[in-house]
């Protein structure tokens, strides 16, 4: 609980996760100031590559309290989001100060010293309590193979890649299998001469549209949203299902699996037997479910099409380094290539600004910092994280996060004890580990897993989980959007002021 009189609060990072968290905590009557280190808002958005989309659909990415200020695209551009971000922080009045880095947090008896430097120079600022909102995308990994000093093409990660033009009518390989490498086979494969897909193993991609409907009527209503296996269930009749009913679950997503595999098949339905090969390259032969993590792709619309039409060549295999010319694969396969394109994913989040002992908790794990509810370490005071409980509806996850962490500030949420949490903690980390395949944010990840996630952390908030009430056909059938939940903090307080006893969270690991 913190003072009435010293209201501060610092955000760092000025994505979406942070603009929805300093909103959220200024309509709490907070004093939120928002340090951003680059010269513009919007996090990744800010640093993005040519012709990336957002995966979600426009209406299930913005503030639940503010919609697009003009008509976006459904999959909106990287302009498009800036521009919505910043007619949000001017609407809502955040204080944003751009070209601020903060580079040490002190700890102090009731809050932190931020220290940060700007082009006047080195300052600082005490507030009670820091919101991290740096996200889990930020340390791109670029491994450096043998030999590659030596090679006359140009290497790149997809973040270096600035123009188009550096494809035309080269040779060019694309290393990886997450989103940014299939984005760059694709957009590669319009303009080049020629491209290798090259990965160690292919993944499940969720299609744009699944029997003709668009992948968030599936992926976005409760029907279908309750079958996602999680390490946490809200509700009895979750539990019982996925645990008493669990042939109802398995059988679901056998279908599934059987109707994307189909769907994949079919693009090579009348092409020859080398399209059915490479077809058969990029299909993953594990379950679908371990797959469905925070780094899960949406398949661009052209993939599996130029895959079939050999504008893509697939090669499942491991890439051994480079020669002056080409790029050495296993079994001694080499690809005389003009540009390679090393898109690897991202390392797990770094926190260069706090104290040593505190970087060392969160570093601790190889996938990411695992955290109580998603927001808190148990062990550090004064100091919650927004976005790191990323997922498919994102935005509402943080702004309900950020109400969370109000009701704990204000001492109206009453915690376990520390070594309860922790074991909460390691109780997630370990069902991860065993249900989810390995990445280095999977610590961070809420995922498909979004609507167990908000579910549990308002009934800890003693908010209705169910938006679409009371109309049970939209709230079971229909897909769930950001402006679903624009409510939330007004049911919070109308709430509260007949309550005569703390919240605690409900008896669930999350």
């Amino acid at each position: 609980m913190i003072s009435q009189k010293n209201k501060r609060i610092a955000v760092i990072g000025a994505g979406i996760s942070g603009i929805a968290a300093a909103n959220v905590l200024k309509k709490k009557g907070y004093e939120v100031i928002l340090f951003e280190k680059y010269t513009e808002i919007g996090g990744v958005w800010a640093v993005a590559y040519p012709e990336v989309r957002l995966q979600n659909i426009s209406s299930q990415y913005h503030l639940s309290d503010f919609s697009w200020t003009f008509t976006p695209d459904l999959h909106p551009t990287p302009g498009q989001i800036l521009q919505y971000l910043c007619a949000a922080v001017n609407h809502f009045q955040i204080d944003v100060r751009l070209k601020h880095e903060v580079f040490a947090l002190e700890e102090l008896k009731d809050g932190w010293r931020v220290q940060f430097q700007n082009q006047q120079g080195c300052h600082e600022e005490t507030f009670c309590y820091v919101v991290i909102a740096t996200g889990q995308y930020i340390q791109k990994h670029h491994s450096t193979f043998p030999g590659e000093l030596d090679f006359t093409g140009k290497v790149f990660t997809e973040r270096e890649i600035k123009s188009l033009d550096i494809f035309n009518d080269k040779r060019v390989a694309v290393v990886g299998f997450g989103k940014s490498a299939l984005d760059m086979a694709v957009l590669a494969a319009q303009c080049g001469r020629q491209v290798h897909h090259i990965f160690r193993q292919p993944r499940w991609l969720i299609p744009q549209r699944i029997l003709g409907f668009h992948y968030t009527h599936v992926l976005f209503s409760r029907i279908n949203s309750v079958m996602i296996p999680s390490w946490a269930y809200p509700t009895i009749a979750e539990r019982f299902l996925h645990s008493r009913l669990n042939f109802i679950v398995s059988s679901f997503w056998n279908l599934v699996e059987f109707i994307l595999r189909w769907q994949i098949q079919w693009i090579g339905f009348g092409k020859d037997q080398a399209a059915a090969c490479r077809l058969k390259a990029v299909q993953p032969t594990h379950k679908l479910v371990p797959d469905l993590r925070s780094a899960t792709a949406i398949a661009p619309d052209a993939y599996y099409r130029f895959v079939a039409e050999g504008q893509i060549q697939p090669h499942h295999t491991k890439v051994l380094g480079f020669s002056k010319e080409t790029l050495k694969l296993e079994q001694g396969e080499e690809i005389h290539c003009d540009v390679v394109v090393l898109s690897l994913g991202s390392q797990p989040p770094v926190f260069p600004f706090l104290p040593e002992r505190y970087r060392q908790l969160l570093k601790a794990q190889k996938d990411g910092v695992q955290l109580y509810r998603h927001l808190i370490h148990p062990s550090i005071p004064n100091l919650g994280f927004v976005g790191f409980n990323h997922g498919f509806l994102h935005v509402p996850a943080v702004e309900v996060g950020t109400l969370w962490l109000c009701a704990y500030l204000e001492g109206e949420l009453e915690l376990p004890s520390v070594e309860q949490m922790e074991q909460d903690i390691e109780q997630v980390r370990q069902w991860k580990n065993a249900h989810i395949h390995f990445e280095p944010n999977r610590g961070s990840g809420v995922n498909v897993r979004y609507q167990q996630y908000i579910d549990i952390l308002l009934r800890d908030l003693e908010v209705s989980p169910y938006r679409k009430m009371p109309n049970i056909f939209a709230e079971i059938f229909n897909r769930y959007n950001c402006s679903d939940y624009k409510d939330v903090l007004e049911e919070y307080d109308h709430n509260r002021i007949s309550r005569t006893t703390p919240l605690r969270p409900i008896a669930v690991s999350t």
